[in-house]
C-alpha cells in the first residue's frame, strides 16, 4: 500500500517516488492486461520478434572516433552524408573534420539495442518502432515497460509511462499534470501529486521519463497535430524527455526525421517461422510437413504467416481439424466462425450444427452479429479501432439481451486502462483484419443503391483495400452493384477502360479479383494494354503495404513470366516493403525473370542488401538501379552478387 502523500520534505522527490511506485504496479500488471474471455491458442513459446534497427543522427564524439579506427583499418569504407533529405554514399578518403553519420541497419532481439538512444546524455533519445497489424508492436512495448518495472530495462529513468493511444481519455487530457494524475487516480491526493511530480520533471526538461506511446496510427488525425501528445512529440513539452513510439508505418512517415532511431519489426523469419511450426506441431511431424509445403504453394497464406498472429490462428485452425484455407478470407472466416462457436458454447448456448458462414447464425446471434457489423463499417469510414461500451451498446441494442454476448462473442478483446478514472475499460477486434471482415460482410447485405453508394465512396481508399478485397472474395464480384461500378454502367464489358488506364488500380483491383478467384477478370486485366509492354511502372508514387502485396501477387500469380521491368523506384517501400516482395520472389515462386529492376530512392538499408542479391541473381535482373538509399551492403555483398553463377547483370547503377 503506497504510503500517504504528505507536505513534509522535497514533494517533488517524494511525488515523483510515488507515482514511480504506481507505475510499476500498472507495468507489472499491463503484460498481463488483455481479458482471457477471447480465444485461448497456444502464443509462440520464447518468442521476441525481429528487429530492424535504422540508425541515424549525429554520433557521439566517443562513437566518431571509433569510426574513425574501423576507417583507418579499412573495416568501414563509406560514410553517408545528411547533408539533405536523402543520404548521399560518399568516400572519405580524409579522416579530419570527420562529422558524418554512418547510415548503417542491423538486426538484433535485443531490446537494449533499441533503447540505447534514450540513455545517450548528448540528445534526447526518440524510438520509433514501425510495422503492420499483428506484427507485435504493442507486445514489445509493453514488454518494454514490465522490463522496466521488474528493474531489467531502463533503470537510469525514475518513471516509464506506457500510453495507449488509443485509450479516449488520454487523448483528451490537456496537460502533464493531468496527464500523471491518470495514473494515480485512487491514490490520496492525486492532483498535489501530479503537480509537484510535474515541477519535479519540470527542473531537467524531463530527463526522468520515458514515454511509450503505443499506437500513434491510432491517435484521431486531429489529435496527430494538435494535441498534448503531438506537443510531446515535437519537445514543446519536457524538451529533454524519453520518448518510444509505435504505430502502422502508412501514419507514421513524417515522424521520421524526429526519430534518432527508428525499428522496424519484421516479424517471424522463414527459419522462425519454421521453428515455431515443429513447436505447436512436435507430436506430428508428417503434419508439420503437411502444413510447411501449403505454405509454400499458397502465397496469399504464405505470406500471411510472417505475421505471428496469422500463423497462431492458422496452427490454431489446423489444429481443430479445420481444413487449410486457400485464401485469405476463407482463413479469416473460419476463425471467425469458430470463435463465435466457441465462445456460445462456453456460455450454453449450443448450435446443432457448427456454422461454416457467418450469417448462418441463428436469431437473436445473427442480429447482433449484422448490428457488429454495421459498427465495424462505420468504424472504418472514420478511422476508429477502439470502442467504448456505450457505443457498444448504443450501435447494437440487442447484446445486452444475450449473456455472454457483450464482446461481440469473443471477436473484441476487452483491454483494462489501469490506474485511469473508474476502471476504464474500451473494445477493439482481435486483429483489424477481423472488422475488415464483418465491415466486407455487411457492404454485401445493403440495399443495391446503398452498396453502390459505399463502392463508389471508398474502393480505390488505400484503408479499404482489404475490406474490398474480402468483399469480392465472399461474393465472387457478381453482386449487380458491383457490376455496375466496375463497367462504368456498360453491361457488354468486365471491366470500365478508365479503370484499366492506371497500373496501380489495376494491380489493386487484380489483387481482388485474385482472392475472390475470379481467373477471367485477372485475365482481362494481364492482358490489358497497360502490361502489354511487360512493364510495371509505379515510379514516383507512394505505396502502401498492402499495393506492394499486389505487386507480389500479380508478379507471381499472372501468365506473363518475362518481364521487362519492375520500377518502384522513389516508391519509399523501405525494408519492410521489399521484404514482401522478396518473399513472393524466392520463396514462392522461381519461374518469374525481370530484366530492369529499379530501386532508387526507396529508404532502403544494408538490412536489403542481401534481399537485392537474392532476387537480382534468382530472377535473372540485367540492369539493377539502386542509387538514392543509404548503405545497402559491403563490398563482399556486392563481388558474391556480382559474380554469382546465375548472375546475368550488365549494369549496376549506384
Amino acid at each position: 500500500k503506497l504510503d500517504h502523500f504528505t507536505v513534509t520534505g522535497d514533494k517533488g522527490v517524494e511525488a515523483v517516488a510515488i507515482l514511480s511506485n504506481r507505475v510499476n504496479q500498472i507495468n507489472t500488471q499491463t503484460h498481463f492486461m488483455v481479458d482471457d474471455d477471447t480465444w485461448p491458442p497456444e502464443q509462440p513459446k520464447s518468442f521476441t520478434p525481429l528487429l530492424l534497427i535504422h540508425y541515424k543522427g549525429h554520433r557521439s564524439s566517443e562513437q566518431v572516433t571509433v569510426m574513425a579506427t574501423l576507417m583507418n583499418k579499412g573495416e568501414v569504407g563509406q560514410i553517408a552524408s545528411v547533408d539533405s533529405d536523402r543520404s548521399v554514399i560518399k568516400q572519405h578518403p580524409k579522416l579530419d573534420g570527420l562529422q558524418g553519420v554512418l547510415e548503417t541497419s542491423t538486426v538484433t532481439k535485443k531490446l537494449e539495442e533499441i533503447l540505447a538512444p534514450l540513455e545517450n546524455t548528448d540528445q534526447p533519445g526518440f524510438v520509433l518502432i514501425e510495422g503492420p497489424p499483428g506484427i507485435g508492436k504493442s507486445v514489445l512495448l509493453k514488454e518494454i515497460a514490465y522490463q522496466w518495472a521488474t528493474k531489467k530495462l531502463l533503470q537510469a529513468f525514475k518513471i516509464v509511462l506506457l500510453i495507449c493511444l488509443r485509450d479516449p481519455m488520454l487523448q483528451e487530457v490537456n496537460s502533464i499534470p493531468d496527464l500523471l494524475q491518470q495514473f494515480c487516480k485512487g491514490d490520496p491526493d492525486p492532483t498535489e501529486i501530479a503537480t509537484a511530480c510535474y515541477k519535479y520533471l519540470s527542473n531537467n526538461g524531463g530527463k526522468d521519463i520515458v514515454f511509450l506511446f503505443d499506437g500513434f496510427d491510432e491517435l484521431p488525425t486531429s489529435l496527430q497535430n494538435n494535441s498534448l501528445i503531438s506537443e510531446i512529440l515535437k519537445r514543446r513539452v519536457l524538451p529533454c524527455c524519453g520518448l518510444v513510439v509505435s504505430s502502422r508505418p502508412h501514419a507514421s512517415v513524417h515522424l521520421h526525421k524526429q526519430a534518432t532511431l527508428r525499428v522496424d519489426i519484421l516479424g517471424f523469419t522463414e527459419e522462425e517461422r519454421h521453428h515455431y511450426l515443429q513447436q505447436t506441431l512436435q507430436d506430428q511431424p508428417h503434419k508439420m510437413e503437411e502444413v510447411s509445403g501449403y505454405l509454400k504453394r499458397h502465397l496469399a497464406i504464405g505470406s500471411l504467416c510472417f505475421i505471428p498472429f496469422n500463423m497462431v490462428v492458422l496452427l490454431y485452425l489446423f489444429k481443430q481439424g479445420i481444413p487449410l484455407p486457400t485464401t485469405s478470407t476463407e482463413l479469416y472466416n473460419h476463425f471467425i466462425c469458430h470463435t463465435i462457436c466457441r465462445h456460445l458454447a462456453k456460455y450454453g448456448h449450443h448450435l446443432e450444427h457448427n456454422i461454416t458462414k457467418v450469417t448462418d447464425l441463428p436469431e437473436p446471434y445473427n442480429a447482433i452479429i449484422h448490428q457488429l457489423s454495421k459498427l465495424s463499417l462505420e468504424a472504418l469510414n472514420n478511422n476508429k479501432l477502439v470502442f467504448t461500451l456505450d457505443e457498444i451498446k448504443v450501435a447494437c441494442p440487442d447484446i445486452e439481451a444475450v449473456p455472454g454476448a457483450i464482446n461481440g462473442f469473443g471477436l473484441l478483446q476487452a483491454v483494462k486502462h489501469f490506474g485511469l478514472t473508474g476502471s476504464t475499460t474500451t473494445f477493439n477486434f482481435l486483429h483489424l483484419s477481423m472488422q475488415e471482415f464483418l465491415s466486407a460482410q455487411y457492404i454485401t447485405h445493403l440495399m443495391p443503391h446503398e452498396e453502390l453508394k459505399v463502392i463508389e465512396e471508398n474502393f480505390w481508399s488505400d484503408s479499404h483495400l482489404n475490406t474490398f478485397a474480402i468483399y469480392l472474395s465472399l461474393t465472387k464480384g457478381q453482386q449487380p452493384s458491383f457490376k455496375h461500378f466496375i463497367s462504368d454502367g456498360n453491361k457488354a464489358i468486365p471491366i470500365a477502360h478508365k479503370f484499366l488506364r492506371d497500373q496501380l488500380k489495376c494491380l489493386r483491383l487484380y489483387h481482388c479479383f485474385h482472392e475472390a478467384g475470379d481467373v477471367d477478370i485477372c485475365r482481362t486485366i494481364e492482358l490489358s494494354e497497360k502490361f502489354s509492354n511487360k512493364r510495371i511502372n509505379l515510379h514516383d508514387t507512394r505505396l502502401t503495404t498492402s499495393d506492394i502485396e499486389c505487386v507480389t501477387v500479380f508478379l507471381t500469380s499472372s501468365c506473363h513470366k518475362k518481364w521487362e521491368g519492375l520500377y518502384l523506384s522513389g516508391c519509399y517501400i523501405q525494408d519492410h516493403g521489399l521484404h514482401i516482395l522478396h518473399r513472393g520472389l524466392v520463396h514462392h515462386m522461381s519461374d518469374v525473370t525481370i530484366t530492369g529492376l529499379g530501386l532508387r530512392d526507396n529508404g532502403l538499408t544494408a538490412q536489403s542488401g542481401p534481399l537485392i542479391s537474392e532476387i537480382s541473381t534468382k530472377c535473372g535482373v540485367g540492369l539493377l538501379y539502386i542509387w538514392g538509399n543509404k548503405t545497402i551492403g559491403d563490398d563482399k555483398q556486392l563481388y558474391s552478387m556480382l559474380t554469382h553463377p546465375n548472375t546475368r547483370l550488365q549494369l549496376l547503377h549506384m
